[in-house]
């Protein structure tokens, strides 16, 4: 159809300048994108410039007619690149569908490759003459030449050797150069950058040379003096016979792209650099981090992420892969594959905070992490990616864990009262919890050995050899309480070359790790806990810690626990202490009060009436036996006083056996024959002399028989004996009595025990003869144990005796036992007969008592109820003896003797005294002596003993 039009000058110019276009004119990109707005096609369709832009100038084209400039179609696909010619329907602006039939011209670089489109087209709707044809063509023309004064771009021609010869005003107003420059044929040349110039000089020359289209970019000299990139392309027209004509050229202002590809190529390097140094922080940040993709492909991990989790991590090619990487929950159940932290936010563009993961790891070295998530999404909301962020956590949730478990065991301790309970509870946290398959928990006695309070899953075989260890084992038990310092053995092997006979005693098949921790309380080591795991292990400075912590909390609640029980036992001793006290004094007023009513009924029967002589004899017997009775209660109690204060000493000398037992046996004979009970003595002949207190081991005999006829019935028997040995002596006392339970055998020796201490016992006494007898033989070196079949079959009490000589100390006068009554001296009436006698006792029946002892030996009495009155007496007339109470009110007398020694000899100062009291111990007796006083004589008073006493004071006077 062009080739009916007529060819004039001006229409060669239009088709060599748009390759035989018609109307609409427009440039699209290698892919038919438009780059730049179209004024003819704007004009055509209607499409504002901003509508047409990339690939949106199709639309105005019938969606029937895209196919040949679909990116992947004929003309524009990747195979096509040559010209070519089509026909399609365009919306114009009237919204009526016209026929455009047009031309696709491409245009190469220099190195051949395609660059753009060139697309000349035309309205042929009802076109069939060439007539309108060309009337088209002139009215195209006429257009071309609007367009080529209003385009944007810099429209050009030169002739055929590429030198400018007709204007070219586009040219001029972009550059602004004078027409002759223009035509000068060099001036438009030199407007081109010096740095750009020889490349696009060579590119124009060699265009011109090879007749191919040319096509270059360089900065060219606006007219406002700046410089601006253009994009200057240029086709050859050629003449019928195939020679060049001349050029037509554009040149299109594209310094907006260049600066929009240098802001680009900085925006790339600085993205470039940007990522280099977010690699680098990520690969030196401390926390792990993970990319994935949208199916969540892992794209990258960084080295602290691997490092956590123990192997390389970018293998999974979608979520499905995540359970490769053994992800459980803190209950321990793994993760289904969805259901992870990333997982979720690449399925469901969940954000997670804070969610804690356990990972086993290859190596077993597990790990707890903290991760956060989140996903990555574009303009549209649509997930492209996910990150996660995690932490090594294992330390802090170590320690958390440890301490929880402190604080459980602190809690428990707590509430452990022994020293078992307490090993129960720290094993109850250390094994299993901590590891260990086995343990035990080791305390140090006095003598330094080692004892287990409790072990747990060690066989029995080998705890029967473990259980208590000497100071001297070669142990590492006794090694770490020695030195104060853990020994972990990590293996068998290493256990074999410290400690082989361990191994032996062990027998284990498996290598196991084994680990002892000292116990310190108060700087020192007190035991030790010790730890048995079922494979090799080393140790972390977290669980050694951790170890080291549980052993101190076990040593200082082991301490809390012994001081618990020892205060506990002393509690138990008090009570028991107590509870006895209140027996003996429950048993000491029955056993007081039993005498006292005998002698007061007898006292006011004998008051109230008259009795014949027999009764009256009888009563007065009565009375004395009980009296009698009472002292000899005072004197055991006086006897235990000097045990447990420890004054009760030996008066050691040559001791004749066979006389001292016949003697305790001549005082209880009476009673026993009284109940029918036959006595037996078996004495072997003393062959050595023994060196013992005589009255003392009389007193041991005579409490040993009046203990086995008490306890022996009627018509029973005792048996005494005595037999010798190479290196001691043997005393037997046997009876047929009550006999002793097995139960009461350990405690018959303690003070204040009884067998029987109920109100229905048949049996009196305090229960204090045996622990009197056990202390005197210990005193003379000796032993004393009594064995009985069980109750009512008897009891055999013997006494073995050294016969080496006990230790002789200043002696305690021992108390005689109770014989009949002292006679009174031969010379008693004529020692005392016409003596002036002073006699001071605040008590008036103790003063009547003895005044009335004395006036019945002719003496002549005074008597004073205090001090103050015994000295106005000594004013007027001075006594020949004086005898005082101690305890007074007032003045004591020891202040009164005191006082009387500091007077004149005749003024009384030298007179004799004696201390009659009631304070009857040996310390009470020195205290007396050493206020001044000649003797002392313990209340109650024997008058024989009183009388005898007085009667030497005054001979030596």
């Amino acid at each position: 159809m062009l080739a009916l039009a007529l060819p004039t000058r001006d229409t060669l110019r239009v088709r060599a300048l748009l390759a035989d276009t018609h109307r609409l004119v427009w440039v699209v990109d290698e892919a038919g994108r438009m780059q730049e707005p179209s004024p003819s096609w704007a004009a055509f369709t209607g499409q504002a410039p901003g509508q047409m832009m990339g690939w949106h100038w199709q639309h105005a084209i019938h969606p029937e007619d895209r196919g040949p400039l679909d990116p992947e179609g004929e003309l524009l696909g990747p195979g096509g690149s040559s010209e070519g010619e089509l026909t399609f329907r365009v919306r114009r602006e009237d919204d009526v569908w016209r026929d455009i039939q047009a031309r696709a011209l491409p245009v190469k670089d220099d190195a051949g490759r395609l660059v753009e489109w060139l697309f000349l087209g035309e309205d042929v709707t009802g076109c069939s003459s060439a007539v309108h044809t060309a009337e088209a063509l002139n009215e195209s023309e006429e257009r071309f030449r609007s367009l080529v004064q209003t385009s944007a771009s810099a429209i050009w021609t030169t002739n055929a050797q590429g030198r400018p010869v007709e204007d070219a005003p586009t040219w001029r107003a972009f550059t602004g150069l004078t027409l002759e420059q223009w035509l000068d044929g060099t001036s438009w040349l030199e407007a081109i950058h010096p740095e750009d110039s020889p490349a696009a000089r060579g590119a124009w020359k060699n265009a011109v040379t090879t007749k191919t289209p040319f096509a270059h970019e360089f900065r060219l000299k606006h007219a406002n003096e700046s410089w601006r990139w253009v994009m200057s392309r240029a086709v050859p027209v050629f003449n019928l016979d195939g020679g060049v004509r001349e050029w037509v050229g554009t040149n299109t202002d594209i310094s907006e792209r260049k600066n929009a590809e240098a802001e680009r190529d900085r925006l790339l390097a600085e993205l470039e650099t940007n990522e280099r140094l977010l690699s680098a922080i990520l690969e030196q940040m401390p926390s792990g981090f993970l990319l994935a993709g949208p199916q969540g492909e892992l794209t990258y991990a960084n080295a602290q992420a691997e490092a956590i989790w123990g192997h390389p991590l970018i293998q999974a090619s979608d979520v499905k892969g995540y359970t490769a990487y053994h992800q459980h929950r803190l209950d321990g159940t793994p993760y289904p594959a969805e259901e992870l932290p990333l997982a979720r936010s690449v399925l469901h563009g969940e954000v997670v905070r804070g969610e804690v993961l356990w990972l086993r790891r290859p190596d077993k070295d597990n790990r707890f992490i903290k991760v956060n998530c989140a996903p990555i999404r574009d303009e549209r909301s649509r997930t492209i990616a996910a990150v996660m962020v995690f932490d090594n956590i294992t330390e802090a949730r170590q320690a958390e864990e440890h301490a929880a478990r402190l604080q459980v065991v602190t809690s428990a301790l707590s509430q452990a009262l022994t020293q078992a309970d307490v090993a129960r509870t720290v094993l109850s946290v250390a094994v299993g919890g901590m590891g260990a398959e086995a343990g035990a928990v080791y305390r140090q006695r006095a003598d330094g050995s080692l004892e287990s309070l409790h072990d747990v899953g060690y066989p029995e075989r080998f705890v029967r050899h473990v259980r208590d260890l000497m100071p001297s084992a070669h142990n590492p038990v006794v090694d770490a309480v020695r030195t104060g310092r853990e020994i972990w053995l990590r293996s068998t092997a290493d256990m074999q070359a410290r400690y082989p006979e361990i191994v032996t005693l062990r027998a284990s098949e498996r290598d196991h790790a084994v680990a002892v921790f000292p116990m310190w309380v108060h700087g020192q080591s007190v035991g030790a806990l010790v730890l048995s795991y079922p494979d090799p292990r080393i140790c972390v400075p977290e669980e050694l810690q951790f170890l080291q912590m549980l052993a101190q909390q076990c040593g200082q609640a082991l301490e809390r626990a012994r001081l618990y029980e020892a205060a506990e036992a002393e509690r138990q001793r008090a009570e028991q202490a107590s509870r006895l006290k209140d027996e003996f004094l429950g048993v000491l007023s029955h056993e007081l009060r039993t005498p006292l009513t005998a002698i007061l009924g007898w006292v006011q029967i004998l008051r109230t009436r008259e009795l014949p002589q027999d009764k009256r004899e009888r009563a007065l017997e009565t009375i004395e036996r009980n009296a009698r009775a009472q002292t000899q209660l005072v004197e055991d109690l006086l006897d235990v006083n000097r045990i447990v204060s420890g004054r009760l000493r030996l008066d050691v000398r040559p001791t004749n056996l066979e006389k001292v037992i016949e003697s305790a046996v001549d005082v209880v004979r009476p009673a026993a024959e009284a109940r029918g009970i036959q006595f037996q003595v078996s004495l072997e002949p003393q062959t050595v002399p023994v060196q013992g207190d005589p009255d003392r081991l009389q007193q041991v005999v005579w409490n040993l028989l009046s203990n086995a006829v008490k306890f022996t019935p009627q018509e029973g028997s005792v048996t005494v004996s005595l037999s010798w040995r190479p290196a001691h002596v043997e005393i037997h006392v046997r009876d047929t009595g009550d006999g002793i339970s097995p139960g009461f055998l350990p405690h018959l020796f303690e003070r204040f025990t009884q067998a029987d201490a109920s109100s229905t016992r048949r049996h009196g006494g305090l229960g204090l003869g045996l622990a009197i007898v056990r202390h005197l033989v210990e005193l003379h070196g000796g032993t004393v144990e009594a064995q009985s079949p069980g109750k009512g079959q008897g009891a055999t009490f013997t006494v073995l005796l050294p016969l080496v000589a006990p230790r002789a100390d200043a002696a305690e006068p021992a108390r005689t036992l109770p014989q009949h009554p002292p006679q009174l001296p031969a010379d008693y009436p004529k020692a005392l007969h016409g003596r002036h006698i002073l006699v001071v006792d605040d008590e008036k029946d103790t003063r009547e008592l003895v005044a009335t002892l004395l006036q019945e030996g002719k003496v002549r009495v005074s008597i004073a109820e205090s001090a103050a009155q015994a000295l106005e007496l000594m004013n007027r007339e001075p006594p020949e003896l004086l005898i005082s109470d101690i305890g007074m009110p007032g003045m004591d007398g020891y202040a009164l003797i005191q006082e009387i020694r500091t007077r004149a000899p005749e003024q009384g100062g030298r007179v004799p005294a004696v201390a009659l009291t009631a304070y009857a111990r040996q310390e009470d007796q020195a205290a007396a002596l050493r206020a001044g006083f000649d003797s002392h004589v313990a209340k109650p008073l024997e008058p024989a003993e009183l009388l005898w006493v007085l009667a030497t004071l005054l001979k030596r006077s």
